[in-house]
């Protein structure tokens, strides 16, 4: 799959206002290895300036529904892709 899939299932989450509002920078499409589950990862500055603090880049992950929708934002933050995907593997070790 691929993200111009995503992308016409949920125009709307990837409109200009909606990117420029949170922050995104880009998305990337991965899937689990083993599972075979789909997760939308987003390289965003989202809500990283609240309280005075500095504006950061970092990810973070949604699932992806059977119809391709953007699902639930998963909890962890990540700084790098490189942890997006280490922590792929290891969620998906954990559930098998």
């Amino acid at each position: 799959m691929m993200l111009t899939q995503v992308r016409a299932a949920q125009p709307e989450w990837f409109s200009r206002g909606n990117k420029k509002f949170f922050g995104d920078v880009s998305y990337l499409v991965l899937y689990g290895r083993r599972t075979g589950e789909r997760y939308l990862a987003r390289s965003t500055y989202a809500w990283t300036d609240m309280f005075g603090a500095s504006r950061r880049l970092h990810w973070r992950i949604n699932r992806l529904k059977e119809d391709l929708r953007i699902g639930a934002l998963l909890d962890p933050t990540f700084s790098t892709l490189t942890d997006v995907k280490n922590w792929l593997r290891t969620e998906e070790e954990e559930t098998q």
